[in-house]
């Protein structure tokens, strides 16, 4: 089946834990050769197709982008679709868009819990609360989402994470003593945290470019060096180094679509799930640290933010699952039929909050 095809009549359904929502083409005639979108979910509720592995925002000039809703659809040579996005308000930024593959699966006579994941492919509160005391019935197909961007681009995982610095030297030289930089985990069995630390701090270098009519330009240089990889403790609210030195990563300062970053690739030994990414992004995302534009007082500043780097052509593997609309509806019987269970669970993570 084309993937367009997926899109068209009720479209396809996704659900934010427990909160349903659906994209689809709303009008069959073509403009420009796109297709028509809309999607339909409650506010607030996490946008169906968006960044990377499910970024919080995306960085242009600097700037934080808002997560809107594709508004069209066009048909690549490949079979595969691109999801177009509203203008960004970044000044001159090129419009963002997704080339996405949908790979179908039957899911009928399956356990509907299991299907029921994060971006990051853990099972939320409604997929274990319906584990397998249901299955999908008849007709039910689930889609895989492969996505990929034409250029690279500067995610924003999260907006609560902060470094407290306010430049990537600034960053660096705070990092480059005895108190490495702990870098976000993905928990497992085998999880060994690491911190990060600067062998020295990084100095800003820059050229001075000629241009005509006798002016000259300062232009930044970008760099590159190493950086050093600890064991840290875990369980503990400021990060300590735990032995020695166990490996490196090379680290590259450069500007990606005007926003200043710092990225990092790790030697293949250093398990992805160490410094916060899947096994199956390893080759399409970087971890970053990226120079993000704040205004504070009236005035433009720029604060360090952990960040990530989509690299240009490299697919990512979405691990939440999205739906047909037959599939769909039995999701929704099933969170309706575990109210009850759901509601009782909230009550005790609310006592339990309480107690802390």
């Amino acid at each position: 089946m084309p993937v367009v095809d997926a899109f068209r009549g009720s479209g396809i359904f996704f659900f934010d834990d427990n909160v349903r929502s659906r994209l689809y083409i709303s009008d069959t005639i073509a403009v420009n050769g796109r297709l028509p979108l809309k999607e339909e979910a409650p506010r607030g509720v996490a946008k169906g197709f968006t960044w990377g592995a499910g970024a919080a925002t995306i960085l242009r000039n600097g700037e934080p982008q808002p997560l809107t809703s594709p508004q069209a659809l066009s048909v690549e040579k490949s079979g595969n679709v691109r999801l177009h996005y509203p203008p960004l308000k970044a000044k001159n930024a090129k419009p963002m868009s997704l080339s996405i593959k949908l790979i179908a699966y039957d899911l009928s006579g399956l356990p509907i819990g299991p299907y029921l994941k994060t971006r990051a492919g853990k099972s939320t509160p409604a997929g274990w609360l319906i584990a397998n005391r249901y299955v999908f019935p008849e007709g039910s197909v689930g889609y895989r989402t492969v996505a990929s961007v034409d250029e690279t681009e500067v995610l924003i995982p999260t907006q609560k994470a902060f470094t407290g610095s306010a430049q990537i030297e600034d960053f660096s030289q705070r990092f480059a003593k005895d108190i490495p930089y702990c870098l976000r985990f993905i928990p497992n069995r085998d999880a060994e945290p690491l911190g990060l630390r600067f062998p020295k701090a990084i100095v800003k270098q820059t050229k001075t470019v000629k241009l005509t009519r006798g002016r000259t330009r300062t232009e930044e240089v970008a760099q590159s060096g190493e950086a050093m990889l600890y064991p840290v403790k875990k369980n503990t609210l400021f990060c300590a180094a735990e032995g020695s030195q166990t490996a490196a990563a090379q680290w590259n300062l450069q500007y990606v679509n005007g926003t200043r970053v710092i990225s990092f690739t790790f030697p293949d030994e250093v398990s992805p799930a160490n410094y916060g990414f899947l096994k199956t992004h390893r080759d399409a995302l970087r971890l970053a640290f990226a120079e993000e534009r704040v205004k504070q007082r009236g005035k433009t500043t720029t604060q360090v933010r952990p960040a990530a780097l989509w690299l240009a052509g490299k697919p990512v593997l979405d691990e939440q699952w999205r739906f047909n609309a037959v599939a769909a509806d039995a999701v929704s019987d099933a969170i309706r039929l575990t109210a009850d269970q759901r509601a009782a669970w909230e009550a005790e993570q609310k006592a339990q909050s309480r107690a802390k």
